[in-house]
C-alpha cells in the first residue's frame, strides 16, 4: 500500500509549504500532491488557491485585507507574506515555496511529486517553463488530468508522462485512457463517498465495489478523501494501489 500526501500535508503543517513537504519526504509517503501558480514575474510557486488570503498573513500575523492574487505579485512581493503563522506560531516565517525548491528537496528520495491544476498555466511558454523545470531535476513527477485533451498536451512534451486521472470513470473513458497511457504510468482516482465530498455529484467517481472493480480492470486504483482512521479502514476494503491522506 502506497500513500500520497495532499498538498504536502494539511493536518499538522501549513499546506503546500516546505515544512509540510519535508515531513512528507521523511514520513513514508510515496507521492506528494501539490499545486503550481505563477507569480507576476513568472516564478512557479506552490499554492492551491489563486488568492493568498486563506493561507497567508502579513509578517506580523495580521489578516490580509482585500483579496490578493498570486498572479498580481512578483516573487519578491510574495515573500513579504507569511504562509505558516495561520497554522501556528511554530511555523512563523514560513513562505510560499517554489516548485523548484520542492523538486530539489525530493531529488534522490524516490518520492514522486504529483502536480495538480497544471492547467492554470497557459499552453505555450508557461507550460514549457514547467517542463523545463521538471527536466532539470532527477525527481519523478506525475500530472493530475481531468480531460483527454490535457493528457495530449502533456504527451506532446513527454510521451512517457505519468498520469493521475481525476475525471470521468465510465467504461469508454477508461478504455480511451488505457489506449493513450501505459498501465504502469496511470493511476485512476475515486473518492470516498463522505459528506466532505458531497459536492461531487458524479456517481462513477465515488468509491463503490462496482466502481473500484471497473477501474482496476484498466488502471491502478487510487482512493482519495481519506481523512480519518475510519476512512482508511473503508478505503482499504477496496484494495487500492494508493491512498491520499
Amino acid at each position: 500500500m502506497l500513500y500520497r500526501s495532499h498538498r504536502g500535508g494539511v493536518a499538522y503543517t501549513p499546506e503546500n509549504t516546505m515544512p509540510a513537504f519535508e515531513k512528507a519526504l521523511t514520513g513514508g509517503f510515496a507521492y506528494i500532491e501539490t499545486d503550481p501558480c505563477l507569480t507576476k514575474d513568472g516564478v512557479i510557486v506552490l499554492s492551491h488557491d489563486k488568492i493568498i488570503n486563506r493561507t497567508c498573513r502579513h509578517a506580523d500575523g495580521s489578516r490580509i485585507e482585500g483579496q490578493v492574487p498570486v498572479a498580481d505579485l512578483t516573487y519578491e512581493e510574495l515573500m513579504a507574506y507569511d504562509a505558516g503563522i495561520a497554522k501556528g506560531e511554530t511555523f512563523r516565517g514560513t513562505k510560499i515555496p517554489t516548485l523548484e525548491a520542492l523538486l530539489a528537496a525530493a531529488e534522490g528520495t524516490g518520492v514522486t511529486i504529483t502536480i495538480d491544476k497544471f492547467a492554470k498555466l497557459h499552453d505555450g511558454e508557461e507550460l514549457d517553463a514547467l517542463f523545463a523545470l521538471v527536466a532539470k531535476y532527477d525527481t519523478p513527477v506525475s500530472f493530475i488530468c481531468e480531460t483527454l485533451e490535457q493528457i495530449e498536451k502533456l504527451q506532446k512534451r513527454n510521451p512517457n508522462v505519468r498520469i493521475d486521472w481525476d475525471g470521468l470513470c465510465d467504461e469508454d473513458t477508461l478504455k480511451a485512457l488505457l489506449a493513450r497511457v501505459p498501465y504502469e504510468n496511470l493511476i485512476v482516482w475515486l473518492y470516498l463517498d463522505t459528506p466532505i465530498f458531497a459536492w461531487l455529484k458524479e456517481p462513477l467517481r465515488k468509491t463503490s465495489a462496482e466502481n473500484c472493480r471497473r477501474v482496476k480492470q484498466y488502471a491502478r486504483l487510487g482512493v482519495a478523501n481519506v481523512n480519518s482512521a475510519e476512512d482508511a479502514k473503508e478505503a482499504l476494503a477496496f484494495e487500492p494501489y494508493i491512498m491520499e491522506v
